[in-house]
């Protein structure tokens, strides 16, 4: 007589560890969702507690983790406005709630794009039993899937909108030195990857039901104790926070005197007395300590409100301090090919060097003005739909085909105008001509005591690392910083405080191996994850 043979221990352990996690019931996916969208911006300055940026993608992956991809779209939005309402909040201070919310729209909408992907990872890849299922492709996939929607929505459209970037959290954590060796996109790449693995390690199965009460179990029949989970998680981190900085070799030094000149009026809406700002600027420099060997003086954006081309006063003004400090000055102001009233005179927003004697001898023009800050891209239309929001941007900035470093006394600065610091492919420009030391001025007066200007700064820290160069911000109200190579801060001055400092900063000239990456390493992480799914025929079924 035949028998049914009943399946052994290790065969229905196996099984047990195949079958996918019940995914969410849709409210606790949604909590879990807005929860952490709530949580993830308090990982980014002001506040700076990077943990969160883990704690916030944990919970929103876990949300996520094996919906329909519908369900998934509308959790990815949800999760993408919420976080972007929080973290950007500052567009709102002086243009109300319109172009934030707007912003905001079309990043959530970016973020419904891509979660459906990530809901097909979690559904198509298939589980590995034991131990090593949180090391197989599922969160390979994931985080190239986020590394996707990263780059995409930062270039597109109009040039994107480059703010928001899980690395950009990262400026004060112990996982800084990794962008030396992969760059913003990785790090977020790593980071998004240690929260899918975390997830998958959550939801390894406690207990095999037939094993019988006593009986010691293995990793290989499906059972993983906490303590194992923590010390695998716990080791995996320790790694990351330990890997070492790419090394940077300096080729010498340059002294640059940094100054903030503490004006409000340099903003689109406050208003100030012509003069105003340049004598700001011109004053603190003249009232600087620290000025022996000076190799250049740094102005923020916006510094120069009387142009001197045109005016014979402030072109004496700028004679008159680089004389004093016999260094030249790297300022800025407004340029144009024509008369002011000419329909077809063109605006830059312009650093240009001045020296002594000579005038403005170089310069760059900013290669890509914000869209609805510097310019309207199709005005007609969006005059029709906003008209008192466009009117307020009367002169568009024409983007500048200049290159971004400026030789100065041998040395060649890469010069990063505002948001130009969050543009990954500006910042392999300069490196790739030759910037030996970078430079960002900056105008933050729009934003007030908001936490913009923080977050800014701490993306050029990570610059800083990232490129393996030292660098110094100057802004028109702060916060204004210099770094070392290794983002280490070594001056800085507070918000709305007018002032200088003097800054000794090695100049170097090696590539990182960010650098070397370049765009190459965010393309393949990115197709990694797509790739991953895509060639995933078979979906797993919801429990």
């Amino acid at each position: 007589m035949l028998t049914q043979r009943s399946p052994s221990l290790t065969e229905h352990s196996l099984a047990t560890v195949r079958h996918p996690t019940r995914p969410l019931a849709m409210p606790a996916a949604i909590a879990a969702s807005l929860a952490g969208a709530l949580i993830l911006p308090l990982a980014f300055p002001d506040r700076g507690w990077w943990p969160c940026a883990f704690i916030g993608v944990f919970l929103i992956l876990w949300g996520v983790r094996g919906q329909r991809p519908r369900d998934a779209a509308s959790l990815g939005f949800v999760s993408g406005l919420v976080f972007y309402l929080s973290h950007v909040l500052w567009t709102s201070l002086f243009l109300g709630p319109v172009p934030w919310i707007a912003l905001c729209v079309l990043m959530g909408l970016w973020w419904a794009a891509a979660f459906p992907f990530i809901a097909l990872a979690y559904r198509r890849l298939p589980s590995r039993a034991g131990m090593l299922q949180p090391l197989g492709a599922l969160p390979l996939a994931v985080a190239g899937l986020w590394t996707l929607r990263e780059a995409l929505s930062s270039t597109v459209p109009y040039g994107g909108f480059s703010w928001g970037r899980l690395a950009q959290s990262q400026s004060d954590a112990p996982f800084v030195e990794i962008v030396s060796w992969i760059g913003l996109s990785g790090l977020s790449f790593v980071m998004v990857w240690l929260c899918a693995f975390a997830l998958e390690l959550a939801h390894l199965p406690k207990r095999t039901p037939l094993v019988p009460k006593g009986t010691p179990l293995k990793p290989e029949r499906g059972f993983v104790e906490p303590l194992w989970r923590l010390g695998v998680f716990a080791l995996i981190a320790s790694l990351l926070a330990a890997w070492p900085l790419w090394p940077t070799h300096e080729t010498g030094t340059v002294r640059i005197l940094a100054v903030q000149g503490d004006t409000p009026g340099a903003s689109y809406f406050i208003s100030s007395e012509r003069g105003e700002i340049l004598t700001a600027h011109a004053d603190q420099t003249i009232a600087a300590e620290d000025t022996s060997d000076i190799d250049l003086v740094l102005w923020p954006e916006g510094s120069v409100d009387v142009s001197p081309w045109y005016s014979e006063a402030s072109a004496g003004i700028h004679d008159q301090i680089a004389e004093y400090l016999d260094a030249p000055i790297l300022a800025n102001t407004v340029t144009m090919t024509g008369d002011y009233n000419d329909p077809d005179t063109e605006f830059f927003n312009t650093q240009y060097l001045w020296v002594a004697g000579e005038g403005p001898v170089t310069g760059y023009d900013k290669a890509h003005p914000i869209p609805f800050g510097e310019y309207v891209p199709h005005r007609d239309f969006y005059m029709a739909l906003a008209p008192d929001l466009v009117g307020l941007i009367q002169r568009e900035y024409t983007p500048g085909t200049r290159s971004n470093v400026i030789a100065s006394e041998g040395v060649r600065y890469g010069v990063f105008i505002c948001y130009d610091i969050v543009d990954d492919a500006l910042i392999r420009a300069a490196i790739d001509d030759g910037a030996e030391v970078l430079l960002t001025p900056t105008n933050n007066a729009d934003f007030g005591y908001t936490d913009e200007s923080g977050q800014q700064l701490a993306t050029a820290r990570l610059r800083a690392v990232e490129t393996g160069r030292a660098l110094v911000q100057a802004s028109t109200v702060g916060w204004s910083a210099a770094y070392l190579p290794d983002g280490s801060e070594i001056a800085a001055l507070d918000w709305y405080t007018p002032g200088s400092f003097t800054a000794e900063l090695p100049t170097t000239d090696h590539t990182t191996l960010a650098m070397f990456w370049g765009k190459h390493l965010e393309v393949f992480l990115a197709g990694l994850g797509l790739v991953l799914v895509l060639t995933s025929p078979k979906i797993r079924k919801r429990a």
